[in-house]
């Protein structure tokens, strides 16, 4: 080996680290070739620490921290992964809700009892466990920066403390590190953080500093957000510390929330015979106060959310200084279904009607006059309306998803358009700055033109990255990267913490199909034999 450059042997191991993204372990027998492979390889392979449910519990071996020495200050992130922990009222609530089933399925009893061994109990770990863990590893990392944190993932119930506290002790061991001897948090993801989880934490004082202290700091933040909370009341007081918290983190640059809708194939979701109350709690929340925002956000992302029109352009607005890339994947538009055309939000508007009526809102008119919104790059994927209680009478049923050029244009691609261009126009007529050849993926998107720019059509080929947002994530993501891969070399992989997941969502699924059998089977009308009557509920 030592006859070979430095800069070969180096492509060769990069190359070998490219490959095992998505098996860290792959890795590992390289170290043993000779110490060069061992040296170049140590900063890659300890770059994260990953901790899991069985790193905590009592009877375990203990852990020896001073093995960390050697290797810790190498450690640049942490990976928490907490999904299989349960929470005691969850495991109660599958009980009762299976009980009457345990006796025709009687292997369901035992496993809805070992569940329990997921539990934060005396038995397994407690916060006094899980904390002097997280101490001990923190203090043998002085240059850790990032941190990904997964919060139990609940198949039934609503609110959990157990979420609550896991979240709460680790922003507890964050805060307590001393600044002069460690490095500041710059980027912080957080998986399956609740409305509930929020707000007890801004009601506790102590955990409220604690989230402060640690929020201070970053750069980089992703928040995926479950809603559980059920009452309308507590949907500003959730958006008041939603955005409160996110504020705190004055030197924050990227932003991603991610919501709680599961994928959709559809432009457009009917939503009749609905709660207005439900409806409107299914919204992600924007608070436009207290100023000043977020003075140095360029990166905003948001993914499977339904947001108010108003709600986003707010948002948008309030960071218009600083902003200079948006993502927007799968984001629908809260409307009501009125059939007042100049009353209705639309996300372009409508053909040869220059701007809305007083009561509607176009956000890609909106977007394209703001003052101080000067763009690089818009990506979307899949943006759509939620509409609640959809007016039958519509003129335009459809609203503005129909390309009025009938160029086959996907929406999406109108969209950006519309933004970019002096309206909804054809692609050919729209002039664009392009980047010259081998310039930063960074210049590639389309941006409006200015007077000392020079003009250029672009193509009517244009590509899918060009206004695709997960195409063009695939080779460049400023924002919502760090869910899947926190040290940015090896993706985030826990396959014993998802088998167990997965074990429990399936013993839960096999549980309600059950109960969908009998509930089927005792509305069923049967015939008696012997009497020839009809017997309408035979299992009774």
């Amino acid at each position: 080996m030592d006859s070979l450059p430095r800069e070969l042997l180096e492509s060769i191991l990069i190359f070998n680290v490219q490959m095992c993204r998505c098996n860290k372990n792959n890795i590992f027998p390289l170290r043993l070739v000779c110490k060069a492979f061992d040296a170049f390889l140590k900063p890659y392979i300890f770059k994260t620490i990953q901790l899991e449910f069985s790193k905590f519990i009592k009877h375990a071996p203990t852990h020896d921290f001073k093995s960390l020495d050697t290797v810790g200050k190498l450690c640049q992130a942490m990976y928490l992964d907490m999904m299989v922990v349960r929470d005691e009222d969850e495991i109660t609530r599958l009980i009762d809700v299976f009980s009457g089933i345990t006796v025709k399925v009687p292997e369901m009893e035992p496993l809805l009892l070992s569940l329990r061994r997921h539990c934060m109990n005396e038995n397994t770990f407690d916060e006094t466990d899980f904390r002097r863990v997280i101490d001990g590893v923190l203090s043998a990392t002085p240059n850790m920066i990032r941190l990904k944190l997964n919060l139990p993932f609940q198949v039934v119930g609503r609110a959990s403390s157990t979420a609550t506290l896991l979240l709460a002790t680790t922003l507890a061991c964050l805060a307590g590190r001393p600044p002069e001897e460690y490095k500041p948090l710059e980027t912080l993801v957080l998986d399956h953080v609740s409305d509930t989880t929020l707000i007890s934490i801004c009601n506790n004082p102590m955990d409220l500093v604690n989230a402060l202290t640690a929020f201070g700091s970053l750069k980089n933040m992703v928040l995926s957000i479950k809603r559980q909370e059920a009452r309308l009341a507590t949907q500003s007081t959730f958006s008041t510390n939603l955005w409160f918290l996110i504020r705190k983190a004055t030197n924050l640059e990227s932003l991603c929330l991610i919501g709680w809708n599961i994928k959709r194939d559809i432009n457009i979701r009917m939503c009749r015979h609905f709660l207005a109350q439900k409806w409107s709690m299914r919204s992600l929340p924007y608070n436009s106060t207290p100023k000043p925002q977020l003075p140095k956000l360029r990166y905003l992302e948001l993914k499977r959310v339904d947001i108010d029109p108003q709600s986003l352009l707010g948002l948008i607005e309030d960071n218009s200084l600083s902003l200079k890339e948006i993502y927007l994947n799968e984001v629908y538009l809260k409307v009501l279904g009125t059939s007042e055309e100049e009353d209705r939000s639309l996300w372009i508007g409508f053909p040869g009607q220059p701007q809305p009526a007083q009561g509607g809102v176009w956000i890609a008119q909106s977007l394209r006059d703001m003052t101080h919104l000067s763009l690089d790059i818009l990506r979307v994927t899949g943006l759509g309306y939620d509409i609640f209680e959809p007016d039958e009478n519509l003129a335009h049923a459809s609203y503005d998803l129909t390309d009025p050029f009938s160029l086959g244009r996907s929406f999406d691609k109108r969209f950006v358009e519309a933004v970019f261009a002096n309206g909804d126009t054809a692609m050919d007529d729209a002039t664009f700055h392009t980047a010259p050849p081998g310039s930063n993926c960074e210049e590639e998107a389309p941006i409006l033109l200015s007077e000392k720019t020079e003009s250029v059509s672009l193509p009517q080929g244009q590509r899918s990255s060009d206004f695709d947002a997960e195409i063009y994530q695939r080779h460049r993501n400023p924002t919502s990267h760090f869910k899947r891969c926190i040290d940015g070399y090896f993706f985030n992989h826990n396959r014993q913490a998802l088998q167990e997941l997965q074990r429990i969502m399936t013993l839960a699924d096999k549980g309600m199909n059950l109960i969908s059998e009998e509930i089927a089977r005792s509305r069923v009308a049967h015939i008696d034999p012997s009497t020839g009557t009809l017997d309408a509920n035979p299992f009774i």
